[in-house]
């Protein structure tokens, strides 16, 4: 069974005024689910026109009506099979904002795709790498709020004058709908928007908004639509995910109630917010055990939200949408422009639906292939036959000794400078990302200066000299790793030379191993425990959004147990996930 440490007394539901200290978003995500916090004078406009991005209270995810089955926590009876003997310190629970692309996707489901072709969110601010843990750490600025509200307006005008999709919610919107059916866009897209029912003060709410937009609008019903469709995408309940769960007094921690589970799913799984038959399996109680559970993740995974959901969390873990935007001297690189660097990008995500999707290979697949994709300008750059257009699977040059994704131009040309490659930044993106291992900064006191050097110098004869300086252990981290890529310039491109110099890639790493190319190091990766467990240290970050803990290790070693039983399948491993104790318990609201 689960076990815990013994401590403090778990958070209880807060009074209505926030005099304890706590965040106010977090408070606000709470206070209402507190008895005479809601329907008062006080708090009966909360999502109305104040209730926007800027932090107005909120109701909490299950809605606080008791109509959600698994408030009664003892109900999940099948649970302890998959959890027996894991010690778990579960990572705060609170509140978490929408990344862009769960932003994006979620108005998708919603309103249809030409309101989501016109949404635009904030820009996101990665913490740890990724988009997720900036998101449920940062609090927004004003431009942040102020954005909000022009994409909400521009996304109602949208799905206003594309009404197909918000019909398929709401159906009396079309035709000659009447005021009545503004309590029904209300509670019903409300409760996919909110991912909970709402409760009658927040439908009073925005009928009323849409009443008064429709008096504003000289009677017309579209324009109170746009308003009531505006409103509802400003409030907190939308722009943040709730995830503080019910108390298990028991174990001092908190159990995701099965509205915030299959919230969490949705999000980690398909990437955006739950569809209406998912919320209501979790308002029927149908998820509360482990093969209930697991039924929903094997048929979201199977789903083509899937395939994409994961494309966005490579492309970040990759680094792979940053690479329109790296720059190459001109010079230089005259091959390299902004087209090239999206097929480079284009060229890596097609590995990855190979290895995931079309195959469902082993994780290791990704770092290993002899194989890659390419179209005529890539085709170009790596000196092979030319595919005659489009994209196409071909093998690596044998004498390149090319394997995977760290062997293509997207890795080489962002883990480079605009000059030149950059063994250092190579090395450091495999020991941290790919790894996991952290690098620490160099001493204040370590002398960066080098001594003379030679006109005919290679960068490996450069670097050396910076593992033996004293005090200073990061490039002896890095670069060797990074050296493995040397046959390969600033923009991917094979070189056998340096300044008229042979190129060494050869390279020994204690607890790694030792190789003497790129593929032979990729040889050498593949082997390594921590390349698997640091995918799914990278998924928690990447998809729940926050960094590990400590108190998660069990949980994340069992998580990579199954992934190792399931051969290394990453498919298999995004089921697992939902049925970790990491996944469906939190600690105290931070």
């Amino acid at each position: 069974m689960l076990r815990r440490t013994p401590r403090t007394p778990p958070l209880s539901r807060p009074s209505c005024g926030n005099d304890s200290g706590m965040p106010w978003l977090v408070w606000a995500a709470l206070a209402l689910a507190a008895p005479g916090c809601k329907g008062d004078d006080a708090n009966a406009d909360n999502d109305g026109d104040a209730g926007t991005a800027d932090g107005t209270a909120d109701d909490d995810a299950d809605g606080g009506s008791g109509t959600e089955g698994d408030t009664d926590t003892d109900t999940d009876t099948d649970t302890e099979g998959d959890t027996a003997g894991i010690e778990i310190e579960p990572a705060p629970g609170g509140i978490r904002k929408l990344i862009q692309r769960e932003y994006v996707a979620s108005i998708e489901l919603l309103l249809g795709p030409e309101a989501a072709a016109v949404a635009d969110p904030p820009a996101d601010q990665p913490q740890e790498g990724f988009d997720a843990v900036g998101a449920s750490i940062l609090s927004l600025d004003i431009t942040a709020v102020e954005q909000y509200e022009t994409s909400a307006r521009a996304v109602a005008d949208a799905a206003v004058a594309n009404k197909s999709t918000l019909a398929s919610h709401v159906p009396c919107v079309s035709g000659s709908p009447d005021a009545s059916c503004y309590d029904e866009v209300a509670a019903v897209l409300g409760r996919l928007a909110y991912r909970r029912p709402l409760q009658q003060v927040e439908i009073d709410t925005l009928v009323a908004v849409a009443l008064d937009g429709q008096e504003f609008g000289e009677g017309d019903f579209d324009s109170g639509l746009k308003y009531m469709l505006s409103v509802m995408l400003q409030t907190p309940s939308f722009l943040y995910v709730v995830e503080v769960g019910e108390p298990l007094e028991d174990l001092g921690f908190r159990k995701l109630t099965q509205l915030e589970l299959v919230t969490r799913m949705s999000f980690f799984l398909l990437g955006r917010t739950p569809a209406p038959a998912l919320l209501d399996k979790a308002e029927a109680g149908e998820l509360a055990t482990t093969a209930q559970i697991r039924a929903e993740a094997e048929a979201m995974v199977g789903s083509t939200g899937a395939r994409q959901a994961m494309n966005g969390f490579f492309d970040e873990y990759l680094r792979l949408r940053n690479l329109p935007t790296t720059s190459k001297d001109a010079e230089l690189f005259p091959l390299y422009n902004e087209t090239l660097a999206e097929s480079m990008r284009q060229e890596s995500l097609l590995l990855v639906n190979e290895v995931l999707w079309e195959d469902d290979l082993p994780y290791q697949e990704l770092f290993t292939a002899d194989y890659t994709f390419v179209n005529d300008a890539l085709a170009e750059l790596y000196g092979i036959a030319s595919p005659g257009g489009n994209f196409a699977r071909v093998q690596w040059p044998a004498a390149q000794n090319r394997a995977g994704y760290l062997s293509q131009a997207s890795f080489l040309t962002y883990q480079s400078g605009s000059l030149r490659n950059s063994p250092t930044k190579r090395g450091r993106f495999v020991q941290q990302s790919v790894l996991c291992n952290e690098i620490p900064p160099p001493p204040p006191d370590v002398n960066p200066s080098l001594p003379e050097i030679p006109p005919d110098a290679t960068l490996r004869e450069i670097l050396d000299q910076h593992k033996d300086q004293e005090g200073c252990t990061c490039h002896q981290s890095t670069d060797p790793i990074g050296f493995a890529f040397e046959n390969y310039d600033a923009i991917g491109a094979f070189r056998t030379t340096e300044n008229g110099q042979p190129i060494d890639a050869s390279g020994n790493v204690d607890g790694l191993g030792q190789w003497q190319n790129a593929a032979e190091f990729a040889a050498v990766l593949a082997e390594d425990p921590r390349l698997s467990t640091c995918l799914v240290q990278n998924l928690i970050r990447g998809q729940i959004g926050h960094k590990e803990t400590s108190g998660e290790t069990d949980a994340i070693l069992a998580l990579d147990t199954a992934f190792v039983e399931a051969g290394y399948r990453v498919r298999d491993l995004l089921v697992e996930f939902p049925l970790s104790p990491l996944f469906r318990y939190v600690d105290e609201p931070k």
